[in-house]
């Protein structure tokens, strides 16, 4: 090899303008930069170059010597040992491993000695050295069972060696791996998060894309850090992005250039045959694909393709896969070049491996490929039931809408769950409709009955209508088959269940709603019956936001979140209820921008398939994200946006709380006129929630409408008619066990006594942030007034003398009120007020029996604060927070 191809290969590659520095990766290379080997593997386009030149500049700042190779097929054992020596020798200016190169360049059958040279003088050299890699996967078998092996094997301590690759290596790493020196990274941690999507976006477009939009361009990438910078360059050159992203696809452009040669010119031409004829399946198996195709190698194509290419990936189900959503529209194109009756051929075969299944939904939509439409409407009626169940509502409407209107007005069970599919969105009228026909009809058998107050249930519960469900509901059991049994099909006693929950806990009865709820029964089935168990999720949910619970919403429903994005997709309708009631709980722990992404691209399904609070829920959230980011333009037109849809779809409480909420953010800024004319629509719903449909709604009416009128006594300084409104408020959160209103009370209250320049304004606001703090409540003085957020602030600097007495009977302990430390904590918006008084008071040496008596709370809720100070600060004992804390600024001295 000449000295010009050596240069090539050892000179590492310029880090691209526009590469993220990822968080998770730099975490990874931070936990293995001492393992002895590193191999990272992933198909071509996740950035592997990349990240080996990002971790290369973090070893140099570390002041280690850092060598780079890149290798290919002509590296034989000889000229891969002569390569590493040009490296090392490049990277460190030692004159001996050139002598090294003299003395073996030579000497062809002399490999092994001329590495076990060149690791000695590693090992000599002391200084911690790192060998790169590149693109292993085009090295000969021979140089990596030998040479490769050898290195790996016989590295010295200051060595680490780490090897990037398309595909895993014959190597054998049992014995590194077991004695801790071998770490692998997969193309699972090379995935782009949308966080990271969105900032590899914003380096491109800045400004020009939304949250949105950037979702989307995550959603079709998948992740895929290649493909997001095939999309970037498809559509940076068009004038209007939003109409780009709407029309991109893969069968044109730059996307299709790059799918053309990386896979149909480069895999086996029986391999990208059999993959055009799959591309009709949205989730592949080994036998699916076998019985349309007729390769017998189907299993074998799905693991060499899931190995060596970038697209395919592990489907929700157990032994699926689905192939990327670019290379899927790619595939179709040439699909759709087949012979006609090719395709419906494989479409027909598709729909009988499904239907031998059951899977009529698939089956169905396959039938109609074929043409069969007679045979598809077949399988679609015997889908339907599924279909809801699984909380796929927009399959499900689909095939209802297909499906002759005389077809299903001469089958009754086809217009039950017809009434049941459009009861659960914006149909529900419509559907309560047809099932009070089909109760009201005497020939309408038990069973029928049974399933048809389910349907009117489920109406009323989309309708906001609370006041038709006790009868439904007492009505609902009257329709057994046999009056006296219990209910032993599991999804009718799952959704009578869910029926009562909901009824106690539009009651206030909180506490109750979580007894009724329980467990989920042993024979339930949770992925068949996953709407009846995300509505069982959703009123738990819902019961904690509402006691002001944030950290337990949280907690009880982020891994359902997780499982149902894995399963049914990020914008199925279970995945966007639940992440709409996350979101609201991040938001109140103050992580507005984390709610935010999880409501991107999301709010159409929320509208379509959400249930009235759910609705609410979303709609709020971004608001006051919104006015997070000091956007009250944008805040107040979700707001407007959220009264509109009310109108629309005749739910009032979303009306309510439109006005409600433009009320507090107007009263704030002073527009008297606006406010009365907003008290005076609010007013007007008082009519409405008289109707018996509403009327259970009243004492939440009278709540929200005293609220908002106490903020427009506060905006004339009427300060009276505040007491007498919170009054009333307080009353009403009582009764409704609305633990979240009742904290915002009592905020109010310490304002209104502040305005009255009475002593015991403090008291009352420290109380309310105390509570307001074990709830996990963390921007209840920003989300209420802004004199409370300075009182907040002159609560935690101003003296506390009594704590300060009490503290005294502890020999050389400071008094708590001596924290001068308090305010730059707080200030740095990482952790809440009282973890950072806790967090002061542990730097002081102080017990946790001392801590919860100097700041008046309980042992366990000291506990509770250091937990959560070890889990921001990443810390593991007392002593490390307070260090980390110091680290980061939290702590002046």
């Amino acid at each position: 090899m000449s000295a010009p191809e050596f240069i090539l290969k050892t000179t590492p590659p310029r880090i691209p303008r526009t590469a993220l520095e990822r968080e998770p990766l730099q975490r990874i290379w931070a936990n293995v930069r001492e393992r002895t080997t590193i191999v990272v593997i992933a198909p071509a386009g996740f950035g592997k170059t990349t990240l080996l030149a990002q971790w290369r500049r973090n070893w140099l700042k570390q002041g280690a010597l850092v060598a780079w190779l890149g290798v290919d097929a002509q590296d034989d054992p000889t000229r891969f040992t002569l390569a590493l020596l040009s490296a090392v020798s490049s990277a460190s200016g030692r004159p001996a491993f050139d002598a090294l190169m003299a003395q073996y360049a030579a000497e062809s059958d002399h490999d092994i000695d001329a590495l076990t040279g060149l690791l000695a003088e590693i090992a000599f050299l002391g200084t911690e050295t790192v060998l790169m890699i590149d693109d292993a996967e085009r090295l000969p078998d021979a140089t990596v069972r030998t040479s490769l092996q050898y290195l790996l094997h016989n590295a010295p301590p200051n060595l680490h060696v780490v090897v990037s690759s398309r595909v895993p290596l014959p190597l054998q790493t049992w014995e590194l791996a077991a004695k801790g020196n071998f770490a692998t990274i997969g193309p699972d941690d090379l995935h782009l998060q949308l966080d990271e999507s969105t900032a590899v976006l914003g380096k491109h477009f800045g400004q020009r894309l939304n949250l949105d939009q950037c979702t989307r361009l995550h959603e079709l990438t998948g992740g895929w850090p290649l493909g997001l910078q095939l999309v970037a360059a498809t559509i940076e050159r068009e004038p209007d992005l939003a109409v780009a992203i709407d029309s991109l696809s893969a069968r044109r452009g730059d996307i299709e250039r790059y799918f053309f040669e990386s896979l149909l010119t480069r895999l086996p031409a029986p391999m990208t045959d059999f993959l055009i004829r799959v591309a009709i399946l949205d989730h592949l198996a080994a036998d699916l694909c076998e019985a349309v195709t007729g390769h017998a190698s189907a299993g074998q194509y799905i693991a060499r393709l899931m190995v060596e290419t970038p697209i395919l990936s592990v489907a929700g189900l157990q032994d699926w896969v689905r192939l990327h959503p670019l290379v899927r529209d790619f595939l179709l194109s040439r699909f759709e070049q087949l012979p006609m009756a090719e395709q419906q051929e494989l479409h027909a075969r598709a729909s009988h491996w499904f239907a031998e299944r059951q899977r009529f939904h698939e089956a169905a939509c396959h039938a109609l490929a074929s043409g069969n439409e007679s045979l598809a409407h077949a399988y679609a009626e015997r889908a339907l039931w599924t279909l809801t169940l699984q909380g796929k509502l927009l399959e499900a409407r689909e095939w209802l809408d297909r499906i002759p209107p005389e077809v299903v007005a001469a089958d009754v069970d086809l217009r039950l769950v017809g009434a049941w599919i459009m009861a659960i969105g914006e149909r529900n009228a419509e559907a309560l409709e047809i099932s009070q026909a089909i109760l009201l009809d005497p020939a309408t058998n038990p069973q029928r009955r049974f399933v048809a107050a389910r349907a009117a249930f489920s109406a009323a519960a989309y309708g906001d209508r609370l006041g038709l469900m006790p009868a439904i509901l007492a009505d609902w059991l009257a329709y057994r088959p046999e009056p006296s049994a219990s209910i032993e099909d599991p999804i009718q006693a799952l959704a009578y269940a869910n029926g009562v929950a909901f009824m106690a806990l539009h009651a206030g009865e909180t506490q109750r709603v979580r007894q009724l709820i329980g467990q989920v029964p042993a024979n339930v089935d949770n992925d068949s019956l996953r709407l009846p168990i995300a509505h069982r999720l959703m009123i738990v949910g819902l019961s904690h936001l509402w006691d002001g619970e944030a950290s337990r919403a949280e907690a009880a429903l982020w891994p359902a979140l997780v499982s149902a994005e894995r399963i049914a997709g990020r914008r199925s309708m279970v995945a966007s209820m639940y992440a709409a009631m996350v979101a609201a709980a991040l938001l109140e722990r103050d992580q507005p921008t984390a709610a935010q992404a999880l409501l991107a691209h999301r709010l159409d399904v929320i509208e379509r398939h959400g249930a009235p609070d759910v609705i609410l829920l979303a709609y709020r959230t971004l608001a006051y994200v919104a006015l997070s980011q000091g956007d009250e333009r944008r805040a107040l037109n979700i707001l407007e946006s959220l009264g509109e849809l009310g109108e629309r779809r005749q739910l009032p409480r979303l009306m309510l709380h439109g006005f409600a909420e433009r009320i507090r953010l107007h009263s704030l800024r002073g527009r008297s006129e606006t406010v009365e004319s907003l008290l005076q629509a609010m007013a007007e719903l008082e009519d409405v929630f008289g109707q018996t449909s509403f009327s259970s709604f009243q004492s939440l009416y009278k709540l929200t409408r005293a609220i908002a009128t106490t903020y427009a006594a506060l905006a004339r300084n009427d300060l009276d008619e505040c007491d007498r409104q919170l009054e009333a408020a307080d009353a009403l959160a009582n009764q409704l066990h609305r633990g979240r209103d009742a904290l915002t009370i009592r905020v109010l209250r310490a304002v209104v006594v502040q305005r009255r320049h009475a002593d015991n304004a403090m008291p009352l606001l420290a109380e309310a942030v105390g509570l307001a703090a074990i709830r996990g409540c963390d921007r209840l003085l920003a989300d209420t007034h802004p004199l409370a957020v300075q009182m907040g602030a002159a609560l935690h600097a101003a003296p506390a003398d009594a704590k300060a007495r009490r503290t005294e009977t502890e020999p050389g302990q400071q008094p708590y009120s001596a924290l001068p430390e308090r305010a730059a904590a707080s200030r740095s918006g990482l952790l809440t007020t009282k973890e950072t008084e806790v967090l002061i008071l542990l730097d002081k040496g102080m017990s946790n029996k001392l801590i919860a008596r100097a700041m008046e709370i309980s042992d366990e809720t000291v506990k509770w604060h250091i937990k959560n100070l070890f889990l921001k600060l990443a810390a593991g004992t007392r002593k490390h927070a307070v260090d980390r804390a110091r680290l980061l600024g939290l702590l002046v001295h």
